[in-house]
């Protein structure tokens, strides 16, 4: 599948895999709720789905920390 990292302005990344298509384009400045891919099923997955991890650097944090309900 495809990936998408999404750079933010406090130094996070979000990373989005298992992408069927990317919307967005390298460089693209995107905002909160924009559609950036669609969902595909990729590998030996039995349904779409999406990979999704937050990270500093190269250390990963808890998504649920970042994420409003």
């Amino acid at each position: 599948g495809k990936l998408i990292l999404v750079q933010h302005a406090d130094k996070l990344i979000t990373v989005y895999g298992h992408l069927e298509s990317l919307i967005v384009e390298k460089g693209t400045k995107v905002t909160a709720g924009q559609v950036i891919g669609t969902v595909g099923q990729t590998g030996g997955a039995a349904k779409p789905q999406l990979h999704f991890e937050v990270r500093r650097g190269l250390s990963p944090l808890l998504p649920r920390d970042y994420l409003t309900p």
